[in-house]
């Protein structure tokens, strides 16, 4: 998924958080909706590390100028920035430093367990992907190489 589709989605779970805060909910009723924006905004710095370094099929027939590619990794990454800055504070506003201080040690040990899981599981899928598509390529080359030779032949 593209960045801005991703954070479009993070801003949604974000006014979520904004609702349940200043509604004076329960931090367990806060914590799905916080929940839901970590995950996307893990997704968005997945899909920026992802940019960088694009599967091989994608270099060649992605469709986005290199400038819109940073332009969007660019905006969904002040955006994230800015929400995350108005999550603690409202965190802390609602619960106390305590709270957010644990929280973010939580975190961070989750957020390295799931990279770890989710996302070389996703990077296995991608290079089989490549893989599978080149050899392909290489037999549909093959044949035409060799389809090539046997009309030269018999010419």
């Amino acid at each position: 998924m593209d960045p801005l589709s991703l954070i479009a989605l993070a801003s949604s779970s974000f006014r979520g958080v904004q609702l349940l805060v200043n509604k004076g909910a329960e931090i367990e009723q806060v914590a799905q909706q916080l929940g839901k924006w970590f995950s996307y905004a893990s997704d968005i710095r997945q899909a920026e590390r992802e940019a960088e370094n694009p599967p091989i099929f994608k270099k060649l027939f992605g469709g986005g100028s290199v400038e819109e590619e940073a332009l969007n990794a660019t905006i969904a990454r002040k955006k994230l920035q800015e929400q995350e800055k108005h999550i603690r504070e409202l965190i802390v506003w609602a619960y106390g430093k305590d709270t957010y201080v644990e929280m973010m040690q939580l975190r961070k040990d989750i957020r390295l367990r799931r990279e770890k899981a989710v996302y070389q599981q996703r990077k296995k899928r991608q290079k089989l992907a490549d893989a599978v598509a080149l050899f392909l390529a290489s037999v549909f080359a093959s044949g035409v190489i060799y389809g090539t030779a046997l009309i030269i032949k018999g010419a």
